[in-house]
C-alpha cells in the first residue's frame, strides 16, 4: 500500500469540502408526519408486531423513554405502555426520500445515496470555505422541513474526508450541524472518545484495538503508523487514516456508489426449521437479485447471516466461484452455506447482501450457457414490473406472500 503523508491529508483540507446528511429517526417521523395525531408521541416502526417483533426505527420520545433500533415488541411495551407500534410501510419511506434527494441534488453534482436516510454530497467548487458550506446545510435543513414535512429533521457534519463528514454527522447534536474543518478540531472532537463511535467499528476490532494500548479514537490518531500497520495489517492503516483525515474513499455517485446490494429480515416464526428457512432466503435472494439486475451489475462476492434468539450468530462472506446475476445463482451460494451450518438455536434473523459488484457482461460459463438464465430472468422481471411484484415466482416461494 501507497504510504500516504499528513502533509497530504492538510493540503486536501484546501481541496475537498463534504457534506453528510442524516435524517433523525426516519421512518417514525415520516409517520408522524403522515399522521398529526403521532406527533409528540412514542413510535414504534415494526418489521411485525408480534411480541417478538424488534423496533426497527424508533421516535425521539421513544427514544427518551430507551427504546431504540433493536428493542423486542415485548419490552417497548414495558418501557412505555402508551407506544404507538406501527408495521412499516417501505413505498411510503422511499417516496419521501425521493423528494429529500431532490432537494440535495439542487446544491451538487457529486450526491451519494448511502442508504434510505442518509448521504453523502461533494460540496466542494460549490462553496467557498466551511461558513458558506454550514450555511448551506442548515438551509437544505429548512427545505427539508417546508417542501417535504415540518416534522422532518437532519443532523448533518462537514469536513474534507467521507469518514469524518460522517464521524461528525453522527457525534452532531440532533437537528444540528458540526464542522470538522482543521487538524485541532479534529484532535479535540477525538480526545477521549470511545472507538465504538468510529465509522465501521466492531467489537472485534475495538478488542483487537485495545489490546495493543489503543483505548479511545484520540488515541488511535495518535498512535504510531507503522507499528498499527504492523500490528494489524491494511485494515489498521485504514483506520488510522480516517481518523486522521487522509481520504480512503471519495464520494461516489450513482451506480458507483453501492458496494453492496442485499435485504434482511426478522423472522415472525422463529424457528430452525431449515426448510422453511430456505424459502425466506429464497425471496431475500429474489428482491437482492431484481434490485442487482435493476442496476444493470453482476456480483462476485457474498455476504450471509443468520441470528439466532438466544446466542449470537452466524456470518460468512466469501467470493464465489462464478459471477451472480440470476436469483438462483444468489440462492444455490446461500443453499450450500445453510445445508452445511449446524444450527444450535432457533432462528431470529436472516440477511444476504452480494459484493465485488462490476458491469454486466455477455461472458458465457464454460461448462453452460449463462446467457440463456440471464435472459429468462430480464424477461421475468419485466413482466414483475408491468403487472406487479410477484405476479411470476418460483414454487419455492410459495406460501411466502406476507413474508419479507
Amino acid at each position: 500500500m501507497t504510504q500516504i503523508s499528513i502533509n497530504q491529508s492538510i493540503m486536501s483540507i484546501k481541496d475537498k469540502i463534504i457534506l453528510h446528511i442524516d435524517m433523525n429517526s426516519y421512518f417514525a417521523s415520516v409517520e408522524q408526519q403522515a399522521n398529526p395525531f403521532l406527533r409528540g408521541r412514542s413510535v414504534g416502526v415494526c418489521a411485525y408486531l408480534s411480541d417478538n417483533g424488534a423496533i426497527i426505527a424508533s421516535s425521539i420520545e421513544a427514544k427518551q423513554k430507551g427504546i431504540k433500533t433493536g428493542t423486542r415488541v415485548r419490552d417497548a411495551k414495558i418501557f412505555d405502555p402508551d407506544i404507538v407500534l406501527l408495521e412499516n410501510e417501505p413505498a411510503k419511506y422511499r417516496s419521501t426520500t425521493d423528494k429529500i434527494f431532490k432537494i440535495l441534488s439542487d446544491y451538487t453534482n457529486v450526491l451519494e445515496p448511502y442508504s434510505i436516510d442518509e448521504a453523502f454530497l461533494d460540496m466542494t467548487g460549490f462553496v467557498k470555505n466551511w461558513d458558506e458550506a454550514q450555511r448551506k446545510a442548515e438551509e437544505i435543513k429548512e427545505r427539508i422541513c417546508r417542501e417535504v414535512g415540518e416534522w422532518l429533521y437532519a443532523s448533518a457534519g462537514i469536513s474534507w474526508t467521507k469518514f469524518l463528514a460522517k464521524f461528525a454527522g453522527d457525534i452532531a447534536p440532533k437537528k444540528s450541524v458540526l464542522v470538522i474543518g482543521n487538524q485541532k478540531e479534529l484532535s479535540d472532537v477525538l480526545a477521549g472518545r470511545d472507538l465504538k463511535d468510529a465509522w465501521g467499528m466492531n467489537v472485534r476490532t475495538e478488542e483487537r484495538l485495545k489490546s495493543i494500548g489503543i483505548n479511545n479514537l484520540g488515541e488511535l490518531k495518535n498512535f504510531d503508523e507503522n507499528k498499527i500497520r504492523r500490528f494489524l495489517g491494511r485494515w489498521g492503516y485504514y483506520l488510522w487514516c480516517n481518523v486522521n483525515g487522509i481520504e480512503i474513499n471519495k464520494v461516489a455517485e450513482g451506480r458507483e456508489a453501492a458496494k453492496s446490494i442485499g435485504h434482511s429480515y426478522m423472522l415472525q416464526k422463529q424457528t430452525a426449521d431449515k426448510e422453511y428457512l430456505k424459502s425466506v432466503f429464497y425471496k431475500l435472494c429474489e428482491k437482492t437479485g431484481r434490485r442487482l439486475r435493476d442496476s444493470g451489475q453482476e456480483a462476485l462476492g457474498i455476504s450471509i447471516n443468520v441470528s439466532y434468539l438466544n446466542y449470537g450468530g452466524v456470518s460468512r462472506s466469501f467470493k464465489t466461484s462464478e459471477k451472480m446475476f440470476t436469483s438462483d445463482e444468489i440462492f444455490s451460494n446461500v443453499e450450500k452455506f445453510l445445508d452445511k451450518l449446524c444450527l444450535i438455536d432457533k432462528v431470529r434473523g436472516l440477511a444476504v447482501s452480494v459484493t465485488r459488484l462490476s458491469p454486466v457482461s455477455g461472458q458465457l460459463n464454460l461448462f453452460e450457457n449463462n446467457l440463456s438464465k440471464k435472459e429468462l430472468s430480464r424477461a421475468l422481471d419485466k413482466i414483475n414490473d408491468k403487472y406487479g411484484e410477484y405476479t411470476v415466482a418460483p414454487g419455492r416461494m410459495f406460501g411466502m406472500d406476507t413474508v419479507a
